[in-house]
């Protein structure tokens, strides 16, 4: 690969998408517990319930957290690193510009030469 090249809007549409995605996923896991509590209230089981609730509470919840968090850090990191590449490609034509209008008006040449 020789070049690379960002699309803020193709970025935009991406992170939209993670977003829908996202929040699909919370829904999901929202009606997770109503369930959960229906089919333990269900068996009639304190054993079941208590077993039921310390795996939520020991494994599932906090990888279910951890999930939300990486979600929520890699957004973040496409925004900054986006950001970053934008404003890169701002200065390096800011720098251009300001190398063309030496190029043809040396700022040793003094005013009114040309």
């Amino acid at each position: 690969m020789t070049s690379w090249r960002i699309e803020p809007s193709g970025v935009v549409a991406v992170l939209q998408d993670v977003n829908v995605d996202a929040e699909a996923l919370g829904a999901a896991l929202n009606t997770l517990s109503p369930a959960l509590e229906g089919a333990v209230t269900a068996t009639q089981s304190g054993a079941i319930s208590e077993a039921v609730q310390a795996y939520f509470q020991q494994e599932e919840g906090p990888r279910i957290q951890g999930m939300s968090g990486r979600i929520g850090a890699a957004a973040q990191g496409v925004v900054t690193a986006t950001e970053a590449y934008i404003a890169g490609d701002t200065e390096m034509a800011a720098n251009a510009q300001t190398a063309a209008v030496h190029a043809v008006y040396p700022p040793s040449l003094p005013h009114g030469v040309m």
